[in-house]
C-alpha cells in the first residue's frame, strides 16, 4: 500500500522530464536556427562585399 502512495510522484516527474526535454529541445533548435540566419547573413555581406570590388 505505501508503494502507491508514490506512484503519482513518480507520473508527476516523469511528465515534468518530457516537458523540460521538450523545451530543450525547442532551445536549441531555435538557437541553432539562430546561428545559422546569421551565418547566412554574413556570407551574403561577404558575397556583396566581393561584387562591389569587381
Amino acid at each position: 500500500m505505501h508503494s502507491l502512495f508514490f506512484l503519482p510522484f513518480l507520473f508527476m516527474l516523469f511528465y515534468l522530464a518530457i516537458l523540460a526535454l521538450v523545451f530543450y529541445v525547442i532551445y536549441k533548435w531555435v538557437t541553432k536556427f539562430i546561428e545559422l540566419k546569421q551565418e547566412h547573413n554574413y556570407l551574403l555581406g561577404e558575397i556583396l562585399k566581393k561584387m562591389d570590388n569587381k
